[in-house]
Formats: C-alpha cells, sequence, structure tokens
C-alpha cells in the first residue's frame, strides 16, 4: 500500500541558514502524524514543503504518492491539515459547520445537503452531526475542521 505521506532527506535552506536537515519519514496510510520538538527544530518548514506551501532545497516530498515539487495541486487535493487551534463555531452543530463554510464557497443548498452527510460519514461523526461542536472531543473537533469543504475539494471558490 502506498504511503500517505513520505519525505526523503528532505532539506530546506534560507541563505546561510539550514532549518531542516535531511528529514526522512513515511506515514502509512490512515494513520495521523504528529510533528514534537523545540522551537526551531524545523517542524513548520516541514509542514509547509509537505503542503506545497515552501519548496524543498533538495530531496523528495510526496503525499498520497504525488510529488510537491512537480504535481502541487494534486497533493493539495488529497490532503487535509489542522491547527493547534480550532476553527471551528462551537455553537453551532457540526453539521452546521460544514453548511456553512460549504455555503461561504458558493455551494448551492440541495447540494450542501447531500455533501454535509457525505464528509459527516466519511470523517466518522455523522453520529454526532447534529450536537453543538462545544459537546465534542478534541479530536471529534479536529475530524470537524477536516471535513469542512475546501476549495481543492469542492472545485468551488
Amino acid at each position: 500500500m502506498q504511503p500517505a505521506m513520505e519525505a526523503i532527506e528532505l532539506v530546506k535552506r534560507f541563505g546561510p541558514n539550514t532549518a531542516v536537515d535531511g528529514v526522512s519519514f513515511t506515514v502509512p496510510a490512515g494513520t495521523v502524524l504528529g510533528l514534537l520538538g523545540p522551537n526551531g527544530a524545523g517542524k513548520t518548514t516541514t509542514v509547509r514543503m509537505m503542503t506545497t506551501l515552501a519548496e524543498p532545497t533538495s530531496g523528495t516530498a510526496r503525499v498520497a504518492g504525488f510529488d510537491v515539487r512537480r504535481e502541487p495541486d494534486k497533493v493539495r487535493r488529497s490532503m487535509g491539515l489542522t491547527g493547534q487551534v480550532a476553527t471551528v463555531d462551537e455553537l453551532l452543530t457540526g453539521r452546521e459547520n460544514i453548511r456553512m463554510i460549504g455555503s461561504l464557497y458558493g455551494i448551492r443548498r440541495k447540494e450542501l445537503s447531500r455533501l454535509s452527510e457525505q464528509l459527516l460519514e466519511q470523517f466518522s461523526i455523522a453520529d454526532a452531526g447534529d450536537r453543538v461542536v462545544k459537546s465534542y472531543s478534541g479530536g471529534m473537533r479536529r475530524r470537524l475542521e477536516l471535513s469542512r469543504p475546501s476549495r481543492c475539494r469542492t472545485g468551488y471558490g
């Protein structure tokens, strides 16, 4: 099975400063990756390279089998990313959060209904779709953040 993400001897230099120096890792499909380390260890720079926001100086990086340099659009369409701070509205339900973001992208109401059901199911939060988000666990909130429609996922916007 193809890895979800793969970095091979990934390097990023900013002038004379090396921010990432030969990082290698493989993330199996269906798993979660967390990067831990002290300030200045290169965590954010590594994430920026893996998400096509920064070009590696050298090395290879692939997401879902797509090369971050040669196929950046395919990389962005195949991934989700969530940060440390929640960006969901805790006073709305999970379903309402998905529909609100979808409406901002111009997705029609009928399509939003179908899409919200599909995403809640896909991210294993369908049983909590009608609960307010403030009652969700931290992991459920992260899944909701990843499930929300995006330009890459929907083609809207």
